[in-house]
């Protein structure tokens, strides 16, 4: 059911009701974070507290009006660095992401970070590029800004895992039947198609996404391993990384949520995750092949490439993307490795500097870098 603070006057007068009542009640709770017994996570200290309360308010007026992009920007602000990619020919996308009446691949908006990459006639300047794909996150219904999120997740990803430049890959966000699964597996696809078809060398594609973009990464990879067209079969990536991956989706993924150990202290909402998954979920009963795509968890695949997870120790999606990557390691050996960073929330990428976690973060993405060189 939509919110009533969806539609207008109401959401405009729920904006002007957030925007009075935010800042004086931050002040209280950041007078009563000062005392540890009191704040939601004592060891946060004072200022992780604030910043975990200020992400779970923001996410309660996104939920409450239906403000899809209210954190996003348009891809057409990054000038020469925004580039529109028309989908691959239809047979390319088979199985699960064939199009269908209502879906179908569309053109997506690629935003290169830090610049745009060299002229498709260098090609000698092609081959030394290094290009991480980064799918973020959102919960399938909620975008972020590449002009803020992008550059921070760009400059980290350039440090440590040591690429020359990041492809910013926002996928379409659910909530109608034209956008739900397999719309943005589709989309994941054409970018992935777009940068190989530039002359970079497979092998040094980094696929990177963060939350409901760590799922894409994980089916984009299974699509890559299982279910490419014998005629049109692309070459596989160097390596995935993915952070705090949302690897159990279900159409009560809230109450999934709430008895999630950490689920009252981590950042995530059930009701944003409700609402995800009810817009991203296809009508109707689900096969076990699709839902193997929207919820890995307890699917694991066999695997070519090498696979990093990035969790937070104190997150509550921890015991389940714990629970998937022992089974992909089942499966897969070393090639597949995790690393729970201690006493982190959900997505450190984007909420290290909140935390300050900004070292733990790094050093786990120098982990992923070794990873994938040790398997070249």
């Amino acid at each position: 059911m939509t919110p009533l603070w969806s539609s207008q006057p109401f959401k405009a007068v729920y904006t002007i009701y957030f925007f009075i009542k935010t800042p004086p009640l931050l002040i209280l709770l950041f007078t009563k974070y000062l005392v540890k017994p009191l704040r939601p996570f004592p060891a946060w200290g004072p200022i992780g507290n604030l910043a975990r309360t200020i992400t779970k308010m923001v996410f309660e007026y996104i939920v409450a009006t239906r403000a899809q992009r209210v954190l996003g920007a348009d891809p057409t602000v990054a000038k020469e660095r925004h580039v529109k990619v028309e989908p691959a020919a239809h047979r390319l996308y088979t199985g699960v992401l064939a199009a269908t009446e209502a879906t179908k691949p569309e053109p997506v908006d690629a935003i290169w970070l830090p610049t745009l990459p060299p002229s498709q006639n260098e090609a000698a300047e092609w081959k030394k590029q290094k290009i991480a794909l980064h799918f973020p996150a959102g919960a399938f219904i909620m975008e972020f800004n590449h002009n803020l999120s992008g550059w921070e997740v760009a400059d980290a990803l350039s440090k440590n895992l040591k690429v020359t430049r990041t492809v910013w890959a926002q996928y379409r966000l659910s909530g109608t039947p034209e956008t739900c699964f397999p719309a943005a597996l589709q989309d994941a696809l054409t970018f992935y198609r777009y940068v190989l078809s530039l002359g970079v060398d497979p092998n040094n594609v980094i696929l990177s996404g963060d939350s409901a973009g760590g799922n894409l990464v994980i089916a984009l990879l299974r699509y890559l391993e299982t279910s490419q067209p014998e005629a049109e079969n692309l070459p596989l990536p160097g390596g995935a990384i993915v952070f705090s991956p949302w690897v159990h989706i279900t159409a009560q993924a809230g109450k999934d949520y709430e008895q999630c150990e950490y689920s009252r202290s981590d950042l995530l909402l059930a009701s944003l995750l409700q609402w995800g998954a009810e817009s991203y979920l296809p009508k109707g009963e689900l096969c076990n092949e699709v839902e193997a795509y929207i919820s890995p968890l307890h699917h694991p695949f066999k695997l070519s490439v090498p696979l990093y997870i990035q969790d937070g120790a104190a997150e509550a999606f921890h015991a389940s993307i714990k629970s998937f990557a022992d089974e992909m390691m089942q499966l897969n050996g070393d090639r597949v490795r995790i690393h729970s960073t201690r006493l982190a929330p959900h997505d450190i990428l984007l909420s290290h500097k909140g935390f300050g976690m900004t070292d733990d973060l790094y050093a786990s993405i120098r982990e992923a870098y070794e990873l994938f060189e040790k398997a070249k």
